[in-house]
């Protein structure tokens, strides 16, 4: 591990303080001190060379728009650089672990086929989740099933973190609605 010295620190201080001002030298100039430890941070999570170079790119990427809109890194920017890759690096580790390639046909059959066992209570839950709205089944699909976050969906909706997790909130509240409907109904 490199331990920065405190002349470092300071340089990378005013280095920070240009790149603010608009001083695309120094943001390359930090680059070059911090992206050999960001890559080897990503490359230990993802252990992938090229996707761990396409993190960084994409973490100093994120970071030179916050310092440009006047957010990111006030005082250590390696730290919040490094945090920025190891964030990014760790979502794309848990999406690339929902994902399975195969080429079996047999086990993608077994995956698409209606379930073996049937209930009574299995036909309550489909009958409930049919009747809500395409929009609250796509949410609660994708937070419960998928386990993205509402910060990761906020963007694709078009809509903050808050709103997307109102919108489950709702639609859970009505799930729960229409399973008990459907149970009294039985």
């Amino acid at each position: 591990m490199i331990v920065m010295q405190r002349a470092d620190a300071d340089d990378d201080m005013t280095l920070l303080h240009r790149v603010r001002r608009g001083d695309d030298e120094a943001f390359t100039t930090l680059y070059r001190r911090v992206a050999p430890n960001a890559r080897s941070a990503a490359r230990h999570i993802v252990r992938d060379a090229d996707v761990a170079d396409d993190l960084v790119h994409d973490a100093f990427y994120q970071t030179l728009r916050a310092v440009r809109s006047g957010h990111g890194p006030t005082d250590s920017f390696g730290a919040y650089i490094l945090a920025t890759v190891k964030r990014l690096a760790y979502r794309h580790a848990l999406v690339q672990r929902r994902m399975t390639c195969t080429d079996d046909n047999t086990l993608w059959e077994r995956l698409i086929a209606p379930p073996a066992f049937h209930s009574p209570q299995t036909d309550l839950v489909a009958a409930a989740w049919a009747s809500l709205p395409s929009r609250w089944r796509s949410v609660l699909w994708l937070i419960e099933v998928d386990r993205y976050s509402p910060a990761e969906l906020a963007p694709g909706m078009k809509m903050t973190a808050n709103a997307v997790s109102s919108l489950a909130t709702r639609a859970r509240g009505a799930l729960r609605s229409a399973y008990l409907a459907q149970l009294q109904e039985a």
